[in-house]
């Protein structure tokens, strides 16, 4: 089990009438936000450590759905799948935890019960608003956090992906090289998601490993490109994929790093001598005197 992978606190607020608001802070930790296993044979059993690190009594539900990519920024979708439901179990459906206490929620997963592949479930726990009991006006939040879970069932296929798209500006300023690319996963149903192993290389220089991020089957992701330091001139950036051995090469134009500065005396030295050498002094008159 790896923990890892921060997974945002969501915040659901359901609003009463029009009036001033009463505040109410609701708030729920779990851990690990990411459960990352192989599942096969034999029932598979985890646990998540659910707290509550407020000051009043809160009542949680748990609910299992699936997951997927929504966009190319990695956002996640989340939907509702009867075969998940069946096949991954919580413990408990509902309980209390009071203040400042926590929880071990055991989990089990059967794999007979699950398509061979990847799987991509989240175990959600979500606090159970307290509604008073007058016609107020109110605010009840709802803390919604969850566990992600990245089985893969009973495959051992390679994971390949393809670089889609490589997209650098032609002018580059500023404290090195930025820009990014498109990497597709083209996993069908059962694909596996991955991180791709990705290096970019400057002309001769040597390569530099790119931050990858998980990509999953049959999803496309945007991947930041950076290569900071101080580069000049007409340079080729190429991105390599160790997984397929293929690259993808963008030519720039590039003034970063220390280069700005050491070029702009040069550039005011050269002006200066321009505007005083006998040529251009002699347009100069002739310029004037045409006016």
């Amino acid at each position: 089990m790896k923990r890892w992978w921060i997974i945002a606190l969501e915040i659901v607020v359901f609003a009463g009438a029009w009036g001033m608001p009463v505040r109410a802070e609701t708030s729920l930790q779990v851990n690990p936000l990411k459960y990352d296993d192989t599942v096969g044979g034999q029932v598979k059993s985890g646990y998540i450590d659910v707290a509550n690190p407020g000051d009043a009594p809160v009542t949680i539900t748990t609910e299992v759905d699936g997951f997927r990519q929504a966009d190319l920024d990695g956002n996640l979708q989340f939907f509702h799948d009867d075969t998940l439901t069946i096949a991954i179990k919580p413990d408990l459906s509902q309980f209390v935890l009071g203040p400042h206490e926590s929880l071990r929620m055991p989990f089990t997963v059967d794999p007979a019960k699950l398509p061979a592949g990847g799987i991509y479930a989240v175990i959600f726990f979500r606090t159970v608003p307290v509604m008073p009991s007058s016609n107020v006006s109110y605010v009840a939040e709802a803390a919604n956090v969850g566990t992600l879970l990245l089985l893969n069932h009973g495959t051992a296929a390679q994971p390949t992906g393809q670089i889609a798209h490589l997209d650098l500006p032609f002018w580059q300023f500023g404290a090195g090289l930025v820009g990014s690319l498109n990497y597709h996963n083209p996993a069908g149903a059962g694909g596996v998601a991955f991180t791709p192993a990705l290096t970019t290389r400057v002309w001769w220089l040597g390569p530099a490993s790119l931050a990858g991020q998980l990509v999953l089957p049959g999803a496309t992701r945007r991947l930041a490109v950076t290569r900071p330091g101080s580069y000049l001139g007409l340079l080729p950036v190429t991105v390599h994929d160790a997984a397929t051995g293929r690259t993808a090469t963008a030519w720039v134009f590039a003034c970063t790093g220390w280069y700005p500065l050491v070029l702009l005396p040069v550039v005011l030295t050269l002006l200066w001598w321009v505007s005083r050498a006998p040529v251009w002094q002699r347009l100069l008159r002739r310029s004037r005197r045409q006016r």
